[in-house]
């Protein structure tokens, strides 16, 4: 935090004031008598960022808000800003909450860092041609040709992560959730950020994360709710969420690619076991191929029958037990950390802190992205 003789000098401190007002549901003018301002025009030009906050200021903010003083200067907190939805069961709002301001510490870090390293960020956003009009054949349709655009493959899922943070600028971070969340992502004037739940299996993670990307490239024709339950009822949320799958599915399974491996399947072979090897190969899951043939026509809804889901869902929860968990965050993220540390912009102790690991854990993570830590333990 910089002092001069005019004031703090904080650059969120504005719409962090706004923030704590409107929380304390208090009018400009009201906050202003509480402060001990003339007029309401004092407020107003420092919730513009016009105007500095003197010290003793900053302490009569902090005792009429009830807020601390990390709430307005702390630049890893992410505060009256950006909009998160969460792919999710059922989850109680305490705890999507509280993993909200863990996430929130994680994307300012970033951001921070990423601004001071004169990484600008991207003008231009990328938006898919969707909307409320649009009918799941749009949807499967704009994945399919994106699918084209970036060249993912005969493997999407192996190349869509490093294609996306390339060609949408985006921050993608495999991280330790509550249990009921899958997937987050989360919107800044910045730029945008999706997290993965690194403890899901590899199918799922492919899937969840197609499906926030979705959510990326439509958040302003088709903003996402905050819960986007797995099991959506009301039936604009469950349209927006299908609309989702089926651009995923797309996606991850373009329909030459399904088609070839449905034509090159042996006669004799089981269902089970063809959904089971071909979502291997895929790297997607066995009931999200279905559900692809389905959308393809491959598959009848007459066949469904004959498809026990349970045994399907047991290859996954198998594959479970076989996987490996992909190292926390990114190695894109943690380069941007080193940086940081080498310049004597963030120290070890408090990295370590936000990132809610030991000071050996943070070598080891450095470490396990293939970078060298940049501190001797």
């Amino acid at each position: 935090m910089e002092q001069t003789s005019g004031g703090l000098v904080l650059p969120d401190l504005g719409r962090r004031v706004a923030y704590a007002r409107d929380r304390i549901g208090l009018s400009q003018e009201q906050m202003a008598d509480k402060l001990g301002f003339r007029d309401r025009q004092t407020i107003q030009a420092i919730e513009a960022g016009h105007r500095r906050v003197a010290v003793e200021e900053m302490i009569r903010l902090i005792s009429v808000t009830g807020q601390s003083l990390d709430f307005f200067t702390d630049p890893f907190r992410l505060i009256g800003e950006g909009n998160f939805t969460f792919r999710a069961g059922q989850v109680d709002e305490a705890s999507l909450q509280q993993f909200q301001e863990r996430a929130g510490h994680w994307i300012a870090l970033w951001r921070h860092f990423a601004a001071k390293s004169e990484q600008t960020p991207n003008p231009l956003r990328f938006r898919l041609a969707i909307d409320e009009h649009s009918s799941y054949e749009d949807a499967q349709a704009a994945g399919e040709e994106l699918g084209k655009l970036w060249r993912l493959g005969d493997v999407p899922s192996e190349t869509l992560r490093k294609t996306v943070e390339d060609h949408l600028d985006l921050l993608i971070l495999d991280v330790d959730m509550p249990e009921a969340i899958s997937g987050a992502a989360c919107q800044l004037q910045s730029g945008d950020v999706i997290l993965i739940n690194r403890q899901e299996h590899r199918g799922r993670r492919n899937f969840d994360l197609a499906h926030e990307i979705f959510h990326v490239l439509t958040w302003q024709a088709l903003p996402p709710r905050r819960v986007d339950k797995t099991e959506s009822k009301g039936y604009k949320d469950k349209r927006i969420e299908q609309l989702a799958d089926n651009f995923a599915g797309s996606l991850l399974m373009p329909r030459a690619l399904v088609e070839h491996h449905w034509e090159a399947r042996p006669e004799e072979a089981d269902v089970h076991d063809w959904l089971k090897a071909v979502a291997k190969r895929l790297r997607v899951t066995p009931i999200a191929l279905k559900w692809r043939l389905l959308c393809l026509d491959l598959l009848k809804k007459a066949d469904l029958s004959d498809i026990d889901d349970q045994r399907l869902i047991l290859s996954s929860a198998n594959e479970i037990g076989q996987r490996e968990v992909p190292a926390a965050f990114s190695r894109r993220f943690m380069e941007k950390m080193g940086w940081a540390i080498d310049r004597g912009e963030l120290s070890v102790r408090r990295l370590a802190s936000l990132l809610e690991v030991t000071i050996e854990d943070l070598g080891e993570l450095f470490d396990a992205h293939g970078l060298t830590p940049p501190f001797d333990l």
